[in-house]
């Protein structure tokens, strides 16, 4: 069979798409979405539980038409309690008395306003323009149960296993991370443990997969900011995350997949052929650290060349043909750190210093990336090594050169020639 597709009607993948219903993107919801008004939020003194505070007729079930829901994502500041103290919750209140009593913009994460020129930074006015509702997990899921299973119905199981509809569901998306002397723990919590936390990276990752990716990191009152890419605020996958408990690494699995599984249908039933190819072939990144197989492919595929399965699950037609997002196969090929279709991509006359035409901005990729920039950053080790050996340039980058991104990612590994 040929290498490459030809002609100019629709690829199988189009063609997939278009059979995709178009209101398909509801994400399954196991428990009701409970969470606070903005008043009852502002007048705490101390974190009661899921069951006082609905006891009490604080908690309220969201619905849509209520206003727009803030999922609030946290570090916990002892084992029974997430903030004990209240100082994790006063700076979110302090926090918020100013986004909703200020005129102006929060403020683009330097990365984004760096080198993605479409970004803007996030108007107050958003904020202030409907009722808000706060989503935190020791209020919205139940605490006090004897047992956690998750065949109990209304559970803390279900509850958990719904966070990712919780987020999507919500308009905005708050990493709650001040920096806390925490003696519970003896360790100081900051934003970088927040993005180290398995729990709180799979929460990212929720967002970062939801149709509207972009979120708020608050630090203190006066200290906040817009994340508008992936790559802004680097952490790492959630199976390589911190777990207290570590039967929670691999319950992750099937839930992290479950939202690639979303995430590709959504971008081809919205006609996003490059973002789908992004994240198709980001599953070896997201999956990183879990004991699950990606998705091979959304196509029946029969018997043939791994370029041309390549080509034909991402929709591609020719090894040498730029999409509309100025990517080619090969940089795709970089983004899933596959050795073996890279190796078929450079036999078939592709350019292994071949560089994007444009910026990324989801990625926060500027223009001009090499292949060996992108395959460096995401921590493809092997398809680093074998860019090396097929004489990818290091130094000749737009922004930054291969070992720059390397850094940029904690990577040392990659740019060892010993394996």
């Amino acid at each position: 069979m040929a290498c490459c597709l030809s002609g100019k009607s629709p690829t199988p993948l189009e063609i997939y798409a278009r059979s995709l219903p178009k209101d398909a993107d509801a994400t399954p919801i196991f428990f009701p979405m409970y969470a606070v008004a903005t008043d009852v939020l502002l007048k705490m003194t101390r974190i009661e539980p899921h069951e006082k505070l609905k006891a009490d007729g604080r908690l309220v079930l969201f619905s849509d038409d209520m206003g727009r829901a803030v999922f609030v994502s946290h570090q916990w500041l002892a084992k029974r309690h997430p903030d004990p103290d209240f100082k994790q919750m006063r700076t979110l209140q302090d926090a918020l008395r100013r986004l909703l009593s200020s005129h102006g913009f929060v403020s683009l994460d330097v990365v984004t306003e760096s080198l993605v020129s479409a970004a803007s930074p996030f108007p107050m006015q958003e904020l202030q323009e409907e009722a808000l509702f706060f989503w935190y997990d020791f209020f919205s899921c139940p605490q006090l149960e004897p047992t956690f299973s998750a065949e109990q119905d209304g559970g803390q199981a279900n509850a958990i296993k719904s966070i990712p509809a919780y987020i999507a569901r919500c308009h905005f998306f708050f990493a709650l991370c001040p920096v806390l002397d925490c003696p519970f723990e003896g360790k100081v919590l900051s934003a970088a443990g927040w993005s180290r936390r398995g729990w709180c990276r799979a929460e990212r990752a929720a967002r970062e997969l939801s149709p509207s990716s972009s979120w708020i990191l608050i630090q203190s009152d006066t200290c906040m900011e817009v994340v508008g890419t992936a790559g802004s605020f680097p952490s790492g996958s959630v199976g390589e995350g911190d777990f207290e408990i570590a039967e929670d690494r691999q319950k992750l699995a099937p839930v992290m997949k479950q939202m690639l599984v979303q995430k590709l249908n959504h971008c081809l039933r919205v006609g996003d052929l490059p973002g789908f190819r992004r994240h198709f072939n980001l599953q070896a990144v997201h999956l990183r650290g879990l004991d699950i197989e990606p998705v091979s492919g959304l196509l029946p595929c029969g018997p043939q060349c791994r370029v041309a399965e390549f080509l034909y699950q991402n929709g591609l037609r020719r090894v040498g043909e730029a999409d509309s997002a100025g990517w080619r196969p090969l940089h795709y090929a970089a983004l899933a750190g596959d050795t073996e279709v890279l190796r078929g991509l450079l036999e078939r006359r592709s350019d292994v210093n071949w560089r994007t035409f444009k910026e990324e901005p989801t990625l926060g990729i500027p223009p001009l990336t090499s292949v060996l920039d992108i395959a460096s950053f995401y921590k493809h080790h092997e398809a680093t090594r074998f860019l090396l050996e097929a004489r990818a340039e290091l130094e000749r980058g737009f922004t930054a050169s291969a070992v720059q991104c390397a850094a940029m990612s904690d990577n040392a590994r990659s740019l060892n020639p010993k394996p």
